[in-house]
This record gives structure tokens, C-alpha cells and sequence, in this order.
């Protein structure tokens, strides 16, 4: 790179072609991964919903590569000027072109496994990398020495290409971000006057993510991780088995929101379009019957609007309006998502797809900006959401209304605030995000087994936090007087596992750990609590609220009314179900893959679709299902693995036919 002979400038190099380059290497890097984005997008969403996705990419992607070769120009010229001062001769383009080769290469071994920056390889093994890059970059460098301006000329039909679509990507955005009519959600309420004598109370719901009644003192856990819920619920009706939809938040929303199983609602994975949004659903059925609804969503998996549910609701927050930032980047609320959310966020499918973490500038901003930092705290504490809707309340919203709040917390990263850190384990480990980020790998398990122990304490010192914090809601809702009627739910999308060898939720397994999450259902004429032990389902909460609210059920509603069991009666048994889809398409496409688990009293049998495989549990005298009973207790196992396959059966039918 040093040349006695022939000194190559930065005025030689212009800024014109360090762009070219670095636009043909970003364009490059993002046509790879449109089609990988493809083969994911197409499970939930047609190709003409993808378009706009890329093309708001495209353009972002092209203004970063112009950034980009701005840097790297003035940092050129820098350089010269440096090398001037100094009497040095530098080729500046076998400079730029080395830069570029060893840039390269880091930036696939941090796609790859992370080898370079992450835990895993001592440090002189790091060190070994670096240079042995280093040097492959420079040989390479020199035997192309003669063949740069070769490249250059070569690219030009690829910088006329991308420059193309980059071009055609701009009125496409604008198009559906300023010109496509959307659905105006804050729609008039429908008029009251033909139900006007039927008393209908407000009515909270408030659903914490990834809470798992296992771990709930009010449910018998040894830790005292709901001492004022314990409280609370003396006067409320509490059920011990409910049972969700699914093991992660869209599916369980969802369910929450329309009554139905995932077979049903088709809501798979976090685009997918949920079966008869517009018609039949929780909210609207409210809403036509007088109700005022409000949906205050932190986890952008659980928004209305995503569920298809928004022509429901009178209010809408973003769930970033929802949560504190903390750092630049942040863990889900952070600035850049912030910009990308009021934009784009209504308009276009994977508007931050930019900054995904596994596209490479979200791994970047991660690795610049988060993990060097030391985050201890929730971005997104409960109570952002409990004010909101006070806010909103206070402002003044007609009667009767409908609120769902839905909180972050317990959900990892679990980081309660400095008071509840440390109380259920004092080990100084796993105090903070990128100490936890760090234990975390793919197959939802835990490097270090010495961990698992402390990783639990903190998880159930963020549901002591959630437990205060909610404390603190309620308190507030019993000073003001216009809410002293309102009945108050408190539930979970789903729960959390720390069991079987995996952890968190999103994975193939549907044990009780996961899907027995918290039911309880406060009224204020109640004086004392009312213990139900009946199984029972997710789907059966939105005819509750129904009933509760003097609504009838209407028939597509796959749940039934608890309110029975509420005031003493007595409901038939019935079988119930939880069910994972994620790697089926959601758009006419076959149920062929996941897993479903049902209950029938103390039994309980998961089947993998994928391995043929059935767990059968009898979980009153093996509540921790740890012995597989499906070969010993054949009939059983069989009777319930038929169940699954007939009515999956009947559930493919239904989609074929497309009802």
C-alpha cells in the first residue's frame, strides 16, 4: 500500500466511487436477505405486502450506504492529509480496497456464530482470528492490485440496477404511507338508545406477559412473589386452571381477543392475518353493543392493530408512547424504532425490519450501543401503561368502557428496579441485560446450568415487582370515583418455563409451566374470594367479559361463560386445548407441523406433530409431568391423541375450504 512511485490521492479517489461501492455492497447484502426475509414472509402475507417492506428498506439502506461512503471519503482525506504532513506515499485505493476485504470478512464471521465479539473463544484465539484476516486481506489486496479499475467498470450495470430500484422504491412507500386509504380505527360508537335500561359495567383487563401461575404465591409458589395480589383476590373470584391458547403472545392475543382456538383465528405467527378480523371479534362485539374500548399494548406482538382488531377500539396508544427508553438503541422501544413506528408503523408490514437483530445493522447498533452498556432496569416498567389509562381516564372517556392493558413485564429480560433485584437470590450475577443477553442460546436453554437456579429468582423478583406495581394501579383506581364499579381481570398471555431443560416460552413444548396462567376477576359487589378448580381455557375469558358486560355470546365463539362458576353453579366438563403453529402458513396452507396439547380432567397429552410424538401426564399425581404415561395408559393416550387428530382433521378441512 506504501508507493514510492505513485501517490493515488483522495482527490483521485472520489467520493463518487467510494459510493458506487459501497452501494453495490450494501444492495448485495440486502438482496441476500430479501430472500431470506421471502421465505418467512410468505407464510403469513401475500408478495404484494412484501414489496412495500423491501422498498422502505431499499431506501433506508441506500441513504445509510451514502452515509456510509461519506465517512469513509472524509476519513480518506483525512488520512492524506495525515500522510502529506508525514512525507508518506499511500495508495489510497489499495487502502480502500483492503479496508473493504477485511470489513468483510469480520462482518461474516459476526453473521455467522459470533465467534469475533461474543463469549465462547479465549482471547488469544480472537486475536489468532484478527490477524490471520488480516493478513488474507492484505495477500488479496496485493494479487489484485492491476484489477481495480476492472471492478469498478464492472459494476456500473449493478449500480444502475440497484439505483433502479432504489428510484422505484420511493413512490411505492410514499404511495402506502401518504396516498393508500387506511381503516379510520377511531370510528363513531354505535348509538345506545336501543340498550339504554341494560346496565352494562367498565371493565378492566389487564394481562401481564409471560406470567406463569406456577411461579404466583396466590397459586401456592414457596416464594412470596404476589403478596398484595394475595390480597387482593380475597374478595375476587380466582381460577387455579386455566389453561392458554398457546405458548407465545400473537397466537394467545389473538384467542384473547376473538374467543377462538389457534386453529380457528389462524393468527400463526406475528404477521399473520387473523381469520375474520373485521367481523368477529371481542372488541367489536362491545363496541356494537355501546361499549367505549381502549387498548394500551406494550408488546408490539400483542397490538390490536397488527391482530386485525383495531376497528374495535376508540383509543390506540403506540406501544412505544407505552414504554421508557433508556438507551440509544433499546431493547424493543428504542429512538430509531420510535421514528420507524410513527412513520410506518400503520402502513407497511416489518416497517424496522432495518434494525431486526438479525439484519446486520441491528446486530451493529446491539453490539455499539447496548451491550457495552449496562441497562439493570425494565425499559418498559408497568406502570407507563397504568398511567396512560389513568391519564386517559381523567381526561374523560364516556361509559361504559372496555380497557385492555396489556404490560411487558415479567417477560424477559427481567430487570425490576433496584429494590427487587437481589431479593429471592443475592448472587451478584444476572443483574443486568447484557449479563442475561449473554447466558441466553438458541435452543431456548441456558449455558451455564449453575444459572438456571439465579435465573428463576430473578424472574420471580420482576412478578414481586409486577405485583407492586399493580399494587399501586389499583390504588389508584379506588381514588377515583368514577371507577369504583369497574371490574377489574387480571390474566397473562402465557407463562414462563424454567423447567424440562428449556427456558422462556417460545419454543415446541406446551407443559404447564407455559400454558397454566393466572385468571382472576374482581367485582365490586364481591366480599369474598371464590376459589374455582374447574378446567378451563383462554377462550372461555372474552364470553366472560361478554356475560359480565350483559352481552350475549355469539356463536362463533368457540369459549363458554365462567360466569356460572362465579356465582356457585356448576359448568360440564369439557376437553381443552393449547396449540403452537408457527412454521405452517397461515394463508390456505395445511396444519402439518407443531405441537397441541389437550386436557381431559387430571390428564393431559402433548403430541408433536413433527415427530409423531405423544407426551401423556397425569397431572394430579405427577403435577411437574415428569413421567410419560402414553405407553402405560394406552387407552387414554389413545382416545386423546384421536381427539387432536380428528378435530385437526376437521380444523384443515375448514381452512381448505376456507371457512
Amino acid at each position: 500500500m506504501i508507493n514510492n512511485n505513485k501517490q493515488v490521492t483522495a482527490g483521485n479517489l472520489s467520493y463518487w466511487k467510494i459510493f458506487r461501492l459501497t452501494f453495490v455492497v450494501f444492495s448485495l447484502y440486502l438482496l441476500r436477505d430479501a430472500f431470506y426475509r421471502w421465505d418467512g414472509f410468505k407464510y403469513h402475507s401475500t408478495f404484494s405486502e412484501f414489496i412495500p417492506s423491501v422498498s422502505l428498506v431499499m431506501i433506508l439502506w441506500s441513504i445509510l450506504a451514502a452515509f456510509t461512503a461519506l465517512l469513509i471519503w472524509i476519513l480518506l482525506r483525512s488520512f492524506e492529509w495525515f500522510c502529506k504532513r508525514m512525507g508518506w506515499n499511500i495508495n489510497l485505493e489499495f487502502l480502500l480496497v483492503f479496508i473493504g476485504i477485511f470489513s468483510l470478512f469480520v462482518i461474516v464471521a459476526l453473521i455467522g456464530k459470533g465467534m469475533i465479539t461474543k463469549s465462547g473463544l479465549a482471547l488469544l484465539s480472537k486475536l489468532i482470528i484478527f490477524l490471520s484476516l488480516f493478513l488474507i486481506a492484505i495477500f488479496l489486496t496485493w494479487r489484485f492490485r492491476h484489477n481495480f479499475d476492472i471492478v469498478h467498470e464492472r459494476i456500473t450495470p449493478l449500480v444502475l440496477l440497484f439505483g433502479i430500484l432504489a428510484i422505484v422504491s420511493i413512490p411505492i412507500v410514499g404511495y402506502h404511507t401518504w396516498l393508500k386509504q387506511t381503516n379510520n380505527f377511531l370510528s363513531q360508537r354505535v348509538s345506545q338508545s336501543s340498550i339504554a335500561d341494560v346496565k352494562r359495567p367498565d371493565i378492566i383487563m389487564v394481562s401481564f406477559d409471560a406470567l406463569t401461575a406456577r411461579d404466583m404465591s396466590v397459586y401456592g409458589y414457596n416464594r412470596l412473589t404476589t403478596p398484595f395480589i394475595n390480597e387482593w383476590s380475597k374478595t375476587a373470584s380466582l381460577f387455579t386452571r386455566l389453561e392458554s391458547a398457546s405458548n407465545w403472545t400473537s397466537s394467545t392475543a389473538a384467542s384473547m381477543m376473538t374467543g377462538k382456538r389457534v386453529w380457528t383465528h389462524r393468527m400463526f405467527q406475528g404477521d399473520s392475518k387473523l381469520f375474520k378480523s373485521d367481523t368477529e371479534s371481542l372488541p367489536l362485539t362491545l363496541k356494537n353493543n355501546g361499549y367505549y374500548n381502549m387498548a394500551f399494548v406494550v408488546n408490539g406482538y400483542a397490538s390490536v392493530k397488527r391482530l386485525g382488531v383495531a376497528n374495535g377500539f376508540d383509543i390506540i396508544p403506540r406501544n412505544t408512547e407505552l414504554a421508557e427508553s433508556r438507551t440509544l438503541i433499546g431493547i424493543r422501544f428504542g429512538s430509531l424504532d420510535v421514528i420507524l413506528s410513527r412513520l410506518f408503523g400503520d402502513k407497511i408490514k416489518s416497517y424496522s425490519w432495518i434494525i431486526f437483530p438479525d439484519f446486520i445493522l441491528g446486530k451493529l447498533l446491539r453490539e455499539i450501543f447496548l451491550y457495552p452498556s449496562v441497562m439493570t432496569q425494565t425499559e418498559a416498567p408497568p406502570e407507563s401503561a397504568f398511567k396512560y389509562f389513568l391519564k386517559t381516564i381523567d381526561n374523560g372517556v364516556p361509559g361504559p368502557f372496555f380497557a385492555w392493558i396489556h404490560v411487558l413485564p415479567p417477560h424477559d429480560p427481567y430487570l425490576p428496579d433496584e429494590t427487587y433485584m437481589g431479593m429471592f437470590n443475592s448472587s451478584p450475577k444476572l443483574r443486568s441485560f447484557d449479563k442475561q443477553m449473554e447466558e441466553e442460546v438458541e435452543a431456548h436453554t441456558i449455558k451455564n446450568n449453575e444459572d438456571w437456579g439465579i435465573y428463576r429468582a430473578r424472574y420471580d423478583e420482576f412478578i414481586r415487582f409486577c405485583d407492586k406495581q399493580f399494587e399501586d394501579f389499583i390504588k389508584e383506581i379506588r381514588k377515583r370515583e368514577q371507577l369504583k364499579d369497574a371490574i377489574v381481570i387480571l390474566t397473562a398471555d402465557h407463562g414462563e418455563s424454567f423447567e424440562h431443560g428449556y427456558f422462556t416460552h417460545n419454543t415446541n413444548h406446551h407443559y404447564e409451566q407455559v400454558t397454566n396462567i393466572p385468571l382472576i376477576i374482581e367485582e365490586p359487589d364481591r366480599n369474598v374470594r371464590v376459589i374455582i378448580n374447574d378446567l378451563i381455557e383462554q377462550i372461555d375469558v372474552p364470553p366472560t367479559i361478554l356475560s359480565l358486560a350483559n352481552i350475549p355470546v355469539p356463536s362463533w365463539m368457540e369459549g363458554r361463560s365462567l360466569l356460572p362458576l362465579m356465582r356457585g353453579e356448576q359448568l360440564p366438563s369439557k376437553y381443552v386445548y393449547s396449540m403452537s403453529f408457527q412454521k405452517n402458513p397461515s394463508t390456505g396452507g395445511q396444519i402439518t407441523k407443531g405441537t397441541i396439547a389437550v386436557w381431559e380432567d387430571d390428564y393431559k397429552l402433548i403430541y408433536y406433530l413433527d415427530e409423531n410424538k405423544s407426551l401423556l401426564f397425569n397431572l394430579k399425581d405427577d403435577p411437574g409431568e415428569l413421567k410419560n404415561l402414553f405407553n402405560e395408559k394406552k387407552d387414554i393416550g389413545q382416545q386423546l391423541l384421536s381427539l387432536i387428530q380428528n378435530n385437526l382433521k376437521k380444523a384443515n378441512e375448514r381452512i381448505s375450504k376456507g371457512d
